[in-house]
């Protein structure tokens, strides 16, 4: 299917199609051939290989890399129409320009190191200068957006406070609490009824007027303990791990504190998992400070909201730009 509109774009053709071969790309049972072109512009050519490459720098798992190749196809097209379209203005990136930046990423990404360098090259397949290539690219890319966005409009308080109300649900905020917690963990083979024991006479010392920071101090393992057991940070139901320090967490109001009661303690394992540990110990809590769930006010979020409103106008001015970009070549697509 071809589609000529005019423009000095010349043409812009995409193959679609993806067969299996013997490659190690995209898994074992559906792969592709990394030298078949994935798409042409111009004189340009882009491959599967480079797709693959630009995927493999964000981890893709191999069904990821299926089911987004072709958003990378079109992605680097678009790239390709920008740069066609900052080559006929007649503009150029100077090469000294490049090097500069060559220079600042090998020192924030390998502290300079050459040798680092080159091995991350050689993993990827790619030359000093495919790299560069890369950089002018990125540049120019930018640089064509950049140009195509609308100045930034006064932004009308009634607008604020009308994408404000439409959507209430970003700026609503969860209950959070501070906590506040003793711990004792067995000893050996201490039963947790030894220590419960111990707990309920610490939580009639609290009662009878002891400050519960004090008492945590001085008694039980919390990893908070020099700090009178308190976590320092007001945290949501969704951030305590622990079901029974939620559960028991946003029953109390602030400055109460429970009655002892038993957790399961965790653990994480090496892959970052969290799981519980088989070990159990004793806790007390207590509430230092609470914040109630709602809707943040507007006048704490204007700036953040003209902000908002200010990029999703740049966003949209952007698309609008590619899309006649677009409509100013010759698209020929081809079906698997």
């Amino acid at each position: 299917m071809g589609k000529k509109i005019s423009g000095n774009v010349k043409w812009v053709r995409i193959i679609a199609s993806i067969i299996a071969v013997q490659s190690s790309t995209f898994g074992q049972d559906n792969l592709i051939e990394l030298n078949r072109v994935a798409a042409k512009v111009n004189d340009d050519i882009v491959t599967w290989g480079e797709i693959q490459r630009a995927m493999e720098q964000l981890n893709f798992t191999n069904n990821e890399k299926k089911a987004r190749a072709s958003e990378f196809v079109d992605g680097k097209v678009d790239r390709l129409l920008a740069i066609y379209a900052f080559k006929e203005k007649g503009m150029a990136i100077p090469d000294s320009y490049i090097d500069q930046e060559f220079n600042k990423r090998m020192i924030k990404d390998y502290n300079g190191d050459r040798r680092l360098f080159r091995n991350y090259l050689r993993s990827r397949g790619q030359t000093e200068n495919e790299f560069r290539d890369d950089i002018r690219e990125e540049i120019i890319y930018q640089h064509m957006l950049s140009t195509r966005r609308r100045l930034k409009e006064d932004i009308s308080p009634a607008r604020v406070e009308e994408y404000y109300k439409k959507n209430s649900f970003k700026f609503k905020t969860s209950a959070k609490v501070r906590i506040r917690e003793i711990v004792l963990k067995p000893i050996a083979d201490e039963p947790l009824t030894v220590l419960f024991q111990q707990a309920k006479k610490i939580s009639e010392e609290i009662k009878d007027g002891k400050k519960f920071e004090d008492i945590a101090r001085a008694t039980g393992q919390s990893v908070y303990r020099e700090k009178g057991g308190d976590w320092g940070v007001l945290i949501s139901e969704r951030e305590i791990r622990s079901d029974e320090i939620r559960k028991q967490a946003f029953s109390l109001k602030e400055g109460q504190f429970s009655e002892p009661f038993k957790v399961d303690l965790l653990e994480r394992m090496r892959d970052g998992s969290v799981v519980k540990s088989g070990k159990s110990a004793v806790y007390l809590i207590q509430i230092a400070e609470r914040e109630s769930s709602g809707l943040q006010p507007l006048e704490n979020l204007r700036s953040e909201i003209e902000t908002m409103i200010s990029r999703e106008v740049e966003s949209e001015a952007q698309r609008k730009w590619l899309t006649n970009v677009k409509e100013d070549a010759y698209v020929r697509i081809n079906p698997p």
